[in-house]
């Protein structure tokens, strides 16, 4: 069972502040803060984000409900998108896998 949304890596320049306290203009070399962040990506949620959930409740497939940690992306800071591969998972409803190794 898959989402029906597109797993991706999105690869974006977020703002940043610089260091707290005075600061001499001679020293300050400001340093853009390239991000990457994965997720599952919910089209049309907001005009000019890219919406990306990170958890979603696979028993409500296909028509997703509830999802978890929604990060909203501005697209104009948006440098690439790239689509994953899909996972795909068989789920047996109240089974715990013992077979999992740890990482």
């Amino acid at each position: 069972m898959t989402c029906p949304w597109a797993l991706v890596a999105v690869h974006w320049i977020d703002a940043f502040d610089s260091d707290n306290g005075w600061i001499e203009l001679d020293n300050y070399k400001p340093e853009v803060c390239n991000v990457v962040s994965v997720g599952y990506l919910w089209p049309d949620c907001l005009v000019n984000y890219i919406t990306i959930t990170g958890s979603y409740f696979p028993d409500e497939l296909p028509s997703l409900k509830t999802v978890g940690m929604v990060t909203h992306i501005p697209t104009k800071m948006v440098e690439q998108v790239v689509v994953l591969g899909q996972p795909n998972f068989t789920f047996n409803k109240g089974v715990h896998n013992d077979k999992v190794q740890n990482f």
